[in-house]
């Protein structure tokens, strides 16, 4: 079994986790960087890069400063591109997206009610 078959598919938190701290790992790795050297060029402690190599644990600053620092944050940023124009265009009942949001006003009217 391969390091891919051991990450893939993410159906949990815990795969993602998985999925996450493996990704920090081997992308060091393949850069031939010990954990102090990223720590180094990502401006996160050691103690940081340790635990989320060890549990997928991190902030989201401190795992964008990592993901930066492995030229790997772009994955990321593709991905919240695509999810952010989903949630824009919401589902129909059906299942397909409509064309535009629709846009519901609330009015208040000062006073008594009318």
């Amino acid at each position: 079994m391969n390091d891919l078959n051991k990450i893939l598919p993410l159906t949990t938190v815990e795969d993602v986790l998985a999925s996450l701290r493996e990704l920090v790992r081997l992308a060091r790795q393949r850069e031939v960087w010990t954990q102090a050297d990223l720590a180094r060029r990502s401006g996160v402690p050691m103690t940081t890069i340790s635990r989320l190599e060890r549990t997928g644990l991190a902030s989201t600053d401190t795992l964008f400063k990592v993901l930066f620092a492995l030229n790997r944050l772009e994955a990321v940023e593709d991905m919240l591109k695509e999810q952010l124009r989903l949630v824009k265009f919401p589902k129909t009942l059906d299942g397909d997206f409509e064309s535009a949001p629709k846009v519901v006003k609330r009015v208040r009217h000062k006073g008594g009610s009318k």
